[in-house]
């Protein structure tokens, strides 16, 4: 018996449109209104500027514990 987990796909479409669209555009907007550049919030959370970019750019859905690591460091006034 396969209990592989189901693509993404074969989910009916999020009723708010693409949920990594949306976090990219979050993340981006965020970092850009704290004046970080990818490079300094890649320092600033500990994350591969890769990982970075790539949920920028909409590509990849972060996990829980990312998420957590991402928020803190998008915190305004957050010690870097």
């Amino acid at each position: 018996m396969d209990h592989a987990r189901p693509l993404i796909e074969d989910f009916p479409a999020h009723p708010d449109g693409d949920p990594a669209e949306t976090l990219a555009r979050a993340v981006r907007d965020r970092r850009a209104a704290l004046g970080l550049t990818v490079a300094e919030l890649a320092t600033r959370s500990g994350l591969p500027e890769t990982h970075l970019r790539t949920i920028e750019a909409g590509h990849a859905m972060p996990t829980l514990a990312l998420l957590a690591v991402l928020s803190r460091a998008l915190r305004a006034g957050a010690d870097g």
